[in-house]
């Protein structure tokens, strides 16, 4: 991994990081918060607390607080308070930088200029683009209960090929389970742990496999060609190594051709079209008519504007008709 880094705790205990890392944290989402409140009462002086405690080494985060979410699919989330939050900006502000320099650009997930939605355009480019040479087939695999299954030693690992100054690898292990396997989803250092971990797997596929057609959005991950037999060794290789270096399995894999559009980062994708996947138009029409139902013509409009972007990235002309459909059954009923 090239260059590691000394003496970076300076520069998170800095209090100017701390102050960015306090207002990223209120744009977060957390302005009005009973922890936020509570934090900006006297603002300077929590901020002043909290260098101190990473500065002297006595800082330790408060409980977590877990809820589930069921959507796409049941996930516990761990939610520490509102300091924390500041803290991990903090650290995050420093760290995130040196490990962008190593990450490959095939990797979307909780990246600035990634994303989703440059995952499937640059996935839908490649298979126009193999498709001039032949068939296509696609390698999908998902590791299994990836967040809870990361080895925290194979992880540290990781990150000390980058960071070598022991007080900020102490501060980073106190983010996590202590168990010694798994990292609470809904921390975000937790995205930046995660990605690094996907790293090895990265590094693995482009350095020893050589594949050359590779996307990843953090446990989910494909693999193009125009070679069945090929993916098909590619993935012997890859359930090996898994196993036994990164300490993970697959839930599930398989390999098809084009004729099956491809299910990834939330679309069915081929050459030329990509379509928001059943599941999650179904669950979308549920949720426009419950808002329409319930008359939360405010809740209705938050979640659209959160979906237009996935419906622009899309052919979605019958999904949108529907919704205009609704919106204006809505708008009459009013």
């Amino acid at each position: 991994m090239g260059k590691k880094y000394k003496n970076l705790i300076d520069k998170i205990v800095d209090i100017d990081n701390i102050r960015n890392a306090y207002l990223k944290a209120v744009r977060g989402g957390n302005r009005y918060t009973i922890g936020h409140l509570k934090f900006k009462e006297n603002l300077e002086a929590n901020l002043y607390n909290l260098q101190q405690s990473l500065i002297n080494g006595s800082y330790t985060h408060g409980s977590y607080h877990t809820f589930l979410v069921h959507e796409p699919k049941e996930r516990l989330i761990k939610s520490l308070p509102f300091k924390d939050r500041v803290v991990q900006h903090a650290i995050n502000n420093i760290l995130e930088p040196i490990f962008e320099k190593v990450f490959y650009s095939f990797s979307f997930a909780c990246r600035k200029t990634k994303g989703t939605h440059n995952g499937v355009k640059m996935t839908q480019s490649k298979i126009r683009h193999l498709e001039k040479h032949g068939a296509v087939y696609y390698l999908k695999m998902d590791f299994s209960k990836y967040f809870h299954s990361i080895n925290r030693g194979v992880l540290f690992n990781g990150i000390e090929n980058k960071i070598s100054d022991p007080k900020v690898l102490t501060l980073l292990k106190k983010f996590g389970d202590e168990k010694g396997v798994g990292i609470p989803i809904g921390n975000l250092l937790s995205q930046l742990f995660a990605n690094v971990y996907g790293h090895i797997f990265d590094r693995f596929i482009k350095t020893k496999l050589k594949a050359r057609h590779y996307f990843r959005y953090m446990d989910d991950t494909v693999i193009l060609s125009n070679c069945k037999d090929e993916l098909i060794r590619y993935q012997r290789q890859l359930e090996i190594f898994s196993r036994l270096f990164m300490k993970l399995k697959f839930s599930k894999w398989f390999i098809n051709s084009m004729a099956k559009p491809l299910n990834f980062l939330g679309y069915r994708i081929n050459a030329s079209y990509k379509l928001i996947r059943k599941d999650s138009v179904v669950r979308a029409k549920r949720k426009i008519k419950k808002y329409i139902a319930l008359n939360e013509i405010a809740k209705l409009n938050k979640f659209l504007a959160s979906w237009s972007g996935h419906l622009r990235s899309a052919d979605s002309h019958n999904l949108i008709r529907f919704i205009n459909k609704e919106m204006n059954y809505a708008r009459a009923s009013i």
